[in-house]
């Protein structure tokens, strides 16, 4: 009777743990191009390199982006400062991202309306599309964007 009850008990938390992963995984976050659809408040901060071979310094930037149903990725009110220096930015590229909500995205870029390195960013979408974080992944910077959506369309 002992043994029988063990494995009915065992088969009961089997059935629990299969229950679970099928509610975790059916609940879990899909993502793509639609998922970011919107406008965004974006914040960056870390240290990027004025010039090629010059040393980091304290940046921050403050913009809005505005996302589209295929990826593209528009910004023309960023507002940098570099090393104390105001200068201003746009950036346009399209992204690719993932259904486990991760990605990448290449954007051309221009500063003081001149042209200016890609800039190559990682990312991971949460909260349903509402919050974006990212890194730069160019050599000679240590930067890191956080995007908060602000309207969905």
């Amino acid at each position: 009777m002992r043994l029988h009850k063990v494995v009915i008990a065992t088969g009961v938390c089997l059935l629990a743990q299969v229950l679970l992963f099928a509610t975790n995984a059916a609940g879990a976050q899909q993502c793509s191009a639609r998922t970011t659809v919107g406008r965004y408040v974006v914040v960056c901060e870390g240290f990027l390199a004025p010039a090629p071979n010059s040393p980091l310094v304290p940046a921050k930037q403050l913009a809005t982006v505005y996302a589209d149903a295929s990826g593209t990725f528009k910004s023309s009110d960023g507002i940098l400062t570099l090393g104390g220096i105001i200068v201003h930015s746009a950036v346009i590229g399209t992204g690719v991202t993932s259904p486990d909500c991760t990605g990448t995205i290449t954007y051309a870029q221009t500063i003081n309306g001149q042209g200016a390195p890609d800039l190559h960013i990682s990312y991971v979408v949460s909260k349903n599309g509402d919050v974006i974080d990212g890194i730069i992944l160019d050599p000679g910077s240590v930067f890191s964007c956080h995007l908060t959506r602000i309207s969905p369309e």
